[in-house]
């Protein structure tokens, strides 16, 4: 019996040892592509921001438009065109550290963030949340861009939530990571704060 539970101990601690590990592994990987995600998006680099990119699903743009939530899919990222009815980028200074696990407030009425900061979420939601505001006539969830994004464990969001100081259609800048074959990759950009009508 004293034996069982010995190895029940010891199992339990290598399974969290290797999970622990897993984390760390992640982190350093998504603090790395965020860095430069967020870098292409400050420099405008398309580029940076497509090594990134998964070929099979691209990207997809979640905006709004008259309070209703739509989305367009792409190949690239292409800082040329378009970010759902958004004509053109818009400037961020990305000078906040990473936070892991800490969510920012967006004030809708008064269209700026509550607190500053750049937070990375682990195990999120966003995109079934996401989802489930469409119309009922948009079976979204049947999409692919949407099904690998369906299981919270391998999906990562991430608000860069700081306040513009000249008027800016978006305030700061949000976007998914989706872990996908071991990888992770930009999925989702949301554009949601700015409604278009």
């Amino acid at each position: 019996m004293k034996k069982n539970f010995i190895y029940t101990l010891l199992f339990l601690f290598c399974s969290f040892s290797v999970f622990n590990a897993q984390t760390a592994e992640d982190k350093k990987e998504i603090s790395i592509a965020v860095t430069d995600i967020l870098k292409g998006f400050q420099t405008k680099n398309g580029d940076l921001m497509n090594k990134y990119m998964n070929p099979t699903y691209g990207i997809g743009i979640l905006y709004k438009s008259g309070g209703d939530l739509g989305f367009v899919l792409n190949e690239e990222v292409d800082l040329n065109r378009s970010l759902g009815y958004i004509e053109k980028t818009w400037n961020i200074r990305n000078q906040f550290p990473i936070q892991f696990d800490t969510t920012f407030e967006y004030d809708a009425k008064n269209q700026k963030w509550k607190k500053e900061g750049l937070s990375v979420q682990f195990n999120s939601n966003a995109v079934n949340a996401y989802a489930d505001k469409f119309l009922p006539q948009y079976s979204v969830k049947d999409q692919e861009i949407f099904k690998i994004n369906s299981s919270p464990k391998n999906v990562v969001f991430v608000t860069l939530a700081e306040n513009s100081k000249e008027k800016a259609p978006i305030n700061g800048f949000r976007f998914v990571m989706t872990k996908i074959e071991g990888k992770w990759f930009l999925t989702f950009i949301d554009v949601t704060e700015y409604d278009a009508e």
